[in-house]
């Protein structure tokens, strides 16, 4: 009987903001653990909160075998990996101190508005291993700040926000930024006079979770997806390469899926040059679709691996957001809620806070507005390029991506 271990250590300080100062304090530190055990092509599982002894879990999913839950593939084996992403996680006292000093800048400066929500610094472990000679850990550490932004005036629920997330917090360039992004804010400005015009996303999480949703191998396989019967067939601009990226520098998760897979580079090419070369699988969904393993099972520490989704990025393809523009006004997105896909592929999203921008700064704020495309001119003629985030300073891995789309009022 082979037996696999998942260990997950959280800990976690974070600082509730009201009012544009702290009212509340949040400690946790939370190991979760999960055991799995296999044996003539089924597999049992068990899990808790806390550091109960392994032979107590071992025993649990003993007995689980009896709900004969088939699982006739082949664990992951014969690798140690180990990974600290971050040598140097900020301490609770740095954290407040930070925290502080933003919150005093914001309320001395810029009395217009309330800030709330949270700012937290959070440290992880996990680790993977089994009989078969499975050694897999990861480490990281990484601060979050995230603050509605509300002008005292309005009567929105929320009018912005103000946010970072990556490993250290630069206060210079922090503040070099944000005072830039409210100046821009208390700017308002005109739309352009253009039903269609560049339009630059942060992160474009609307056509991230489409992708994802196509590029599942069991849809692609069973014939839902809209890509379905089109592996090798030139899609998209030939500027794109999109990935199954695994890699913890742009999503501060493991390196690993929930099978214990380790890819070769960390990521694997589904979209190569504009053409669909691959779909993200599973053990399952590999060996029952005959396609490749992509590594991308996921789940939780005790639930059965599943092809859920799989963590998805572009490929940075351009390198000078303001000489691509050549002068052109473009539109930056900091704000959108209630866009979606719909299943052919048609797109459109209302604007609640965007701003003019010159592929350098964000020079005003512009009204709210409407934009709308199809994914094939998305990613087709209207693409104008992913671009590292060389200005913007929001987060480690961050990238900006560039579309034309038409713009309603």
């Amino acid at each position: 009987m082979e037996r696999e271990f998942i260990t997950i250590r959280e800990k976690e300080t974070a600082f509730r903001v009201q009012n544009t100062r702290i009212n509340a304090v949040r400690t946790k530190d939370i190991l979760k653990k999960g055991v799995r055990v296999y044996r003539d092509g089924k597999i049992g599982i068990s899990g808790a909160v806390g550091d109960l002894p392994d032979d107590i879990l071992i025993d649990s999913a003993v007995k689980n075998l009896s709900t004969n839950i088939e699982y006739p593939y082949k664990l992951s084996g014969d690798r140690k990996d180990h990974r600290n992403y971050n040598e140097n996680p900020m301490t609770g006292e740095e954290l407040l101190k930070h925290s502080e000093d933003i919150l005093d800048v914001l309320r001395r400066d810029y009395p217009e508005f309330d800030f709330s929500e949270r700012i937290s610094a959070k440290e992880v472990r996990w680790t993977m291993t089994n009989t078969a000679g499975l050694d897999l850990e990861y480490r990281d550490a990484f601060i979050s700040l995230g603050l509605i932004l509300k002008e005292k005036k309005s009567a929105n629920l929320f009018d912005g926000f103000l946010m970072y997330y990556g490993r250290s917090l630069d206060m210079d360039k922090f503040w070099a930024f944000n005072r830039d992004y409210l100046a821009a804010y208390n700017n308002p400005v005109p739309l352009p006079e253009a039903d269609v015009l560049p339009v630059f996303t942060f992160e474009f999480g609307e056509l991230i979770g489409f992708l994802a949703h196509c590029l599942n191998g069991e849809r692609y396989a069973v014939g839902s997806s809209i890509f379905s019967g089109k592996l090798n067939e030139q899609l998209f601009n030939d500027k794109i390469v999109l990935k199954q990226n695994m890699d913890p520098i742009y999503r501060a998760e493991p390196f690993f899926d929930m099978e214990g897979t380790v890819l070769e580079n960390d990521t694997y090419t589904l979209i190569d040059k504009g053409k669909l070369t691959g779909v993200f699988t599973d053990k399952r969904s590999a060996d029952l679709y005959s396609l490749p393993h992509t590594g991308a099972a996921s789940g939780g520490y005790d639930d059965i691996p599943s092809l859920q989704g799989a963590p998805i990025r572009f490929e940075v393809d351009s390198d000078d957001i303001k000489k691509t523009l050549d002068g052109k006004p473009a539109l930056l997105v900091a704000v959108s809620s209630g866009g979606d896909f719909t299943a052919d592929g048609s797109f459109a999203a209302p604007v609640q806070v965007g701003f003019l921008f010159d592929g350098e700064r964000i020079i005003g704020r512009v009204p709210e507005f409407t934009m709308s495309s199809h994914l094939n001119r998305l990613l087709g003629d209207d693409y104008i390029g992913t671009f590292e985030n060389k200005h913007l300073y929001l987060g480690e891995g961050l990238t900006l991506q560039g579309f034309y789309m038409k713009i309603t009022k």
